[in-house]
């Protein structure tokens, strides 16, 4: 037995992440409790990276008996329950999930009644306004009227709107507020940042006394590189200043400087990617780390697998290690290392596993579950004509796979029978995630964008090949192709060679009814599956739940929809060869006359 052992030198990398400092202060000012409430944080490194800074202010509803209380909860509450979302969702999502949340709370404890009208139960109503500072851009989320400002080379900017109604001879009516409703409308904007950006959370209490001109002075007065400490003193400073100015409303202001952000140049991040050295070919009795090499399972120019026995346990696993012919190319190595990410994350009976990695290892790698069985596309030569039943059992597993992913904001993008493992004992089990579209990943500035669609030849989305885009929907029609296989041993469509992608738009691509192949096949089932393969997403299922449930059961609704069609529309192809078979015949006829 032999044991790897190369030793690499990593480079010493300059990077640069986000950096940043905040300072705040916070004020009764002229009234008996301060209603407001402001929290922020910035978390270590690898949290930073994944789900950026948080700032938040609240403002809570003078009239509403439990203001402190609900402004107190929403800022601390928010972060938390924020930073605790799923790393894979994009940040709109994650705040839009807990401010739904947090209002849906609020608004419990005030009787599910309009608060802003009622005021006879307890209410819980507060402004709210949070910035989210993730990679080189930040994501802000407002309801009502405190207000987010940012000043970048002297030039002031009011980024949020205050949601007020004005009133001649009276106070502004507030006409949104977390607690108010049951139904929350928030304000998402996204700015760039920028080293250098001064951004102020303030409540009205402040900017509806503050001028910009002073606001501007203020600003001007901050050291060069101002730290916690001098943001601190200036917010100190600009509630002193209101309240000079006639504030008499409670005072708060949150300061945050960007001091920093990601600046890394491609060749910065493709050294990183290959800071870990890639193993040669492996032969079997070698030893990698933990991991014996018992099978070599497969090799190509991509990738090698290796059936191998973790020698502290006895426990068979597949090791997957990039090809040295890929050893220069960063967005293969992004996409090996998002496998294992993606991989360590997803918990589903129906998804392959993959080990946490080996933290001290010099190489690069993945360990996967070992899975005794074949591809799809295996089975479907030894099953060439699989019965619906079974068709069904298969889809509905692979289904259960995709939901887990949509959970998580990911799309796999990647859907074949080569990428669906079957055990031997019937269960499905989804494989390769090296293309996986990861939301959170895609907002962060050190991920390498891609530059051509991902997916594989005749069951790729077409929204891919004419837009980029890739969502649940491109999943569903990749499955639906999958299942028209299935049936079949067709493709729903003409099948590409590569050199023919030049499709312009959706008409360019014509379904083909599997009655064509398999005639004895219902009509509802064929119409399901040209609904789950439509090439404009538009006309497709809206869930994969839609689409397996048309699968067990047929759809009468559609099947007379069908039928009212007119011939064109229903079946442009056989339209046009009767069209043909007539005008001929009548052709004929004129020259016999």
């Amino acid at each position: 037995m032999s044991v790897i052992n190369t030793e690499k030198q990593t480079p010493q990398s300059t990077v640069v992440d986000l950096q940043l400092c905040f300072g705040g202060f916070s004020h009764k000012g002229l009234k008996a409790e301060n209603q407001d409430a402001f929290a922020a944080i910035v978390p270590k490194k690898l949290e930073l990276r994944a789900k950026g800074a948080v700032v938040a202010i609240a403002d809570g509803v003078s009239s509403a008996s439990k203001a402190a209380e609900a402004s107190q909860l929403a800022v601390t509450q928010f972060i938390q329950e924020y930073l605790a979302t799923p790393e894979t969702w994009s940040t709109q999502k994650s705040a839009a999930k807990v401010l739904s949340s947090l209002n849906n709370w609020l608004y419990s404890q005030s009787g599910f009644v309009d608060a802003l009208v009622n005021q006879d139960s307890p209410q819980w109503l507060t402004t709210f306004s949070a910035l989210i500072a993730k990679s080189n851009t930040g994501y802000i989320f407002h309801v009502g009227d405190t207000r987010i400002t940012k000043y970048r080379q002297q030039q002031l900017e009011i980024i949020t709107r205050a949601h007020n109604r004005k009133q001649i001879g009276q106070q502004d009516l507030l006409t949104r507020a977390l607690g108010a409703d049951s139904h929350l409308e928030v304000d998402v904007y996204q700015v760039d940042l920028q080293a250098g950006d001064l951004f102020m959370l303030s409540c009205d209490g402040i900017h509806d006394f503050v001028s910009k001109a002073v606001f501007k002075t203020l600003f001007d007065s901050l050291p060069l590189s101002p730290n916690k400490s001098d943001l601190e003193a200036l917010s100190e400073k600009i509630v002193a200043t209101a309240l000079e100015r006639g504030s008499h409303d409670n005072v708060t202001c949150l300061l945050v400087y960007i001091d920093a952000i990601p600046n890394r140049k491609l060749a910065e991040i493709e050294r990183d990617l290959s800071s870990k050295a890639i193993p040669p070919a492996l032969k079997v009795g070698q030893k990698l780390d933990d991991y014996l090499v018992k099978k070599i399972i497969h090799a190509s120019i991509r990738s090698h697998l290796y059936l191998v026995v973790d020698v502290r346990t006895d426990k068979p696993y597949v090791l997957k290690a990039p090809s040295a012919n890929f050893s220069d190319d960063a967005f293969y190595l992004q996409g090996f290392m998002r496998e294992a990410w993606v991989g360590e994350r997803i918990k589903h009976v129906n998804v392959m596993r993959v080990l946490s990695a080996k933290k001290d290892s010099q190489f690069l790698y993945h360990v996967c579950e070992y899975i005794k069985g074949q591809t799809l596309g295996e089975w479907l030569h030894d099953n060439p004509k699989p019965s619906i039943a079974q068709v069904r059992d298969i889809m509905k597993q692979v289904i259960g796979a995709l939901r887990s992913f949509q959970r998580l904001d990911l799309v796999h993008r990647d859907l074949k029978p080569d990428n669906i493992m079957i055990d031997e004992y019937g269960q499905i089990k989804l494989i390769d995630y090296g293309t996986v579209f990861v939301a959170s990943l895609d907002e962060n500035q050190e991920t390498i964008k891609e530059q051509v669609p991902h997916g594989s030849l005749n069951y790729i989305a077409p929204e891919t090949l004419l837009h980029m885009q890739a969502d649940y929907q491109s999943d569903l029609f990749s499955l639906g192709v999958i299942c028209y296989e299935m049936l079949s041993g067709e493709l729903p469509y003409k099948p590409m060679q590569r050199a023919e992608v030049t499709i312009k738009n959706y008409n360019d691509i014509q379904y083909r009814s599997i009655k064509q192949f398999r005639p004895e096949l219902p009509l509802w089932l064929d119409l399901s599956l040209q609904k789950a393969t439509a090439a404009d997403p538009r006309q497709r299922y809206r869930a994969f739940s839609e689409f397996f449930s048309d699968l067990n059961k047929p759809s009468s609704s559609a099947v007379e929809e069908y039928k009212n069609q007119p011939l064109l529309k229903r079946d442009p192809i056989f339209f046009w060869q009767l069209v043909s078979t007539l005008l001929f015949i009548a052709l004929v006829v004129s020259l016999v006359n």
